[in-house]
C-alpha cells in the first residue's frame, strides 16, 4: 500500500486526519498482509481517526469485496471482522480486556501515544498485564504528536514503556516504517506474556508538507485536484 494511493482516496471521500493515517499506514499494511492480524482475530479499533489506513489495506486484501457500502467513519460498523471500533479514545483496551477473557484468539488493539494519557487505558494496561492476558496484541502509534502539540510536551508518556514491562508485558520497540525490522517484531511475540508494540512514527509519513506543518494538517481535507497534485508531486517515487 503506498502514500499515492491514500492521498488519493482522501481526496476522493473529502477525509481529514490524512497524517494520521499516514502515521500507521506500514504497519497495519504489514500486519494484515503478512497475516499476522487475520480476520479470524478479534480486531480492537482504539485509534479510530485516520481510518482509510485500515480501508486501504483490507480493500487490497479483498476483505471489503461484500461491503455494498463502506462508510469510511470510526465505528466501522459495517464491516463485520470489526469487533469494537470507537468513536473517540480510551475505551478500547478495556473492551479487548474482556474480550481476552473469554477466548483463546488473539486480540488486536491498535492505539495511539495520546491514548497512553487516558486513565482507564492505564488502567487496562495494569489489568491485562497482572491478570497475564497472554492472547492480546496491543500496537502503539507512537508518533509523539496531537492535535494541540507534541505528545511529549502536553503529558509525557515514554515511561509509560516501563509501566508496562513491570506489569508482565512483552515489550517491544520498532521503527513502524521499516517493513523489515516490523516483520521481525511481529513474528517473534511472546507466547506467555501480553504483547505490546512501540511502533515508533512520524505523522505524515511520506509527504513534505504534512510532516512539516502537522498542525495544519490534523484535520484539513485535501481540498483541490491541484492541492493533490503537489503533494503527490513531493512523494519519493514519483
Amino acid at each position: 500500500m503506498n502514500v499515492q494511493t491514500l492521498l488519493e482516496y482522501s481526496h476522493q471521500h473529502k477525509l481529514s486526519h490524512i497524517p494520521s493515517a499516514l502515521s500507521m499506514l506500514d504497519y497495519v499494511d504489514v500486519l494484515f498482509t503478512e497475516r499476522f492480524v487475520t480476520t479470524d482475530d478479534y480486531i480492537v479499533i482504539g485509534k479510530p481517526f485516520g481510518a482509510q489506513a485500515y480501508y486501504l489495506v483490507w480493500r487490497e486484501l479483498g476483505y471489503l469485496d461484500n461491503i455494498e457500502t463502506l462508510s469510511v467513519g470510526v465505528k466501522h460498523d459495517e464491516i463485520p471482522f470489526v469487533t469494537y471500533g470507537e468513536e473517540s479514545m480510551g475505551n478500547a483496551l478495556g473492551v479487548a480486556a474482556g474480550i481476552a477473557m473469554t477466548t483463546s484468539k488473539r486480540v488486536w488493539v491498535n492505539i495511539t501515544d495520546a491514548s497512553l494519557q487516558m486513565g482507564n487505558v492505564l488502567e487496562a494496561l495494569q489489568f491485562i498485564g497482572h491478570n497475564r492476558l497472554t492472547n492480546i496484541v496491543v500496537t502503539v502509534d507512537y508518533n509523539n504528536a496531537q492535535v494541540t502539540g507534541h505528545t511529549s510536551d502536553i503529558l509525557n508518556v515514554a515511561p509509560i514503556k516501563q509501566l508496562c514491562k513491570h506489569y508482565s508485558w512483552w515489550t517491544q520497540e520498532v521503527d513502524g516504517h521499516n517493513r523489515i525490522a516490523l516483520k521481525n517484531v511481529f513474528g517473534n511475540l511472546a507466547d506467555t506474556l501480553p504483547n505490546i508494540v512501540f511502533c515508533n512514527t512520524h505523522k505524515g509519513h511520506g509527504v513534505k508538507q504534512m510532516k512539516e506543518d502537522i498542525k495544519k494538517w490534523h484535520y484539513k481535507k485535501i481540498e483541490t485536484l491541484t492541492e493533490l497534485q503537489s503533494l503527490v508531486q513531493e512523494l519519493p517515487d514519483t
